[in-house]
């Protein structure tokens, strides 16, 4: 019993760990960014400090809490490692004219070496993405962490632009307003009148490749890290390329694969 009172504090911090590991990866769906996780730890030790040097809340351990509390919230991404599967989030890089991008995952697959059987990960996953935000979350995608060399798969994006043909006449004079009639990549083009145009553009990407793979290390034992698709929009609301991330949890930072457009 004195081992286990001891103990105590330890089975909280696990506790708090697993818990959040169970919210996040059945319910929420949250990406942890570099900012979230160093506010945890500042904020959680200046609490754990602040609340030891008050009397009351050191007799009722309000400090011990507070720093199990912390610790278990940190541990939450690294757990999530061991969970035998990767999340798939999309996030949109776009310039100042891009209002929106719709995003759907058609379908990717993989196949392992030596074998002609593909193994389908992904498919049908939508999100709607807006420049500047955080992580939106596709789905899990359901892989084995080893054996995979290629893959090939399909994407479809599609872009809201603002386009206003009197600054944009400034910066790039020989541009003209994109019409369906003469850009396959546009759907529609409405005129907004006094020179503004709401125009959608398409893009129908479809990929049969290596697998791309991150330089440097990767960690000897067999995880499962989050991954992200980074859709980098130009100025003018044209798709320009993707990168791949694996989102390793802070503060062992991300692995970013740059993906050409072809």
């Amino acid at each position: 019993m004195k081992i286990i009172k001891k103990l105590k504090w330890v089975f909280l911090v696990i506790l708090i760990a697993v818990v959040g590991v169970l919210i996040n990866e059945n319910l929420v769906h949250y990406y942890t960014p570099k900012s979230v996780f160093y506010s945890i730890l500042v904020g959680g030790i200046a609490l754990t400090i602040l609340t030891f040097f008050i009397r009351p809340a050191r007799k009722y351990g309000i400090h011990k809490f507070l720093l199990c509390l912390t610790i278990g919230l940190l541990l939450i991404p690294y757990l999530s490692l061991m969970k035998g599967y990767s999340n798939m989030f999309a996030k949109d890089q776009a310039g100042v004219i891009a209002k929106e991008v719709r995003y759907k995952m058609v379908k990717m697959e993989f196949k392992k070496e030596g074998e002609d059987v593909w193994e389908t990960v992904i498919a049908n996953k939508e999100a709607v993405l807006y420049p500047g935000k955080n992580w939106v979350w596709l789905g899990k995608m359901e892989v084995s962490g080893v054996g995979h060399d290629w893959q090939r798969g399909i994407t479809e994006i599609e872009t809201d632009v603002i386009w206003d043909q009197n600054i944009i006449s400034q910066e790039h004079p020989d541009w003209q307003v994109p019409m369906p009639e003469s850009n396959p990549e546009v759907l529609k083009t409405e005129d907004l009148g006094e020179g503004k145009y709401f125009i959608t553009f398409f893009y129908r990407i479809e990929e049969d490749r290596p697998i791309l793979r991150p330089e440097g290390d990767v960690p000897p034992i067999p995880v499962y890290p989050d991954v992200g698709i980074d859709m980098v929009i130009g100025e003018d609301g044209r798709f320009l390329r993707s990168a791949l991330h694996l989102l390793l949890p802070e503060p062992i930072g991300e692995k970013i694969i740059e993906v050409p457009l072809e």
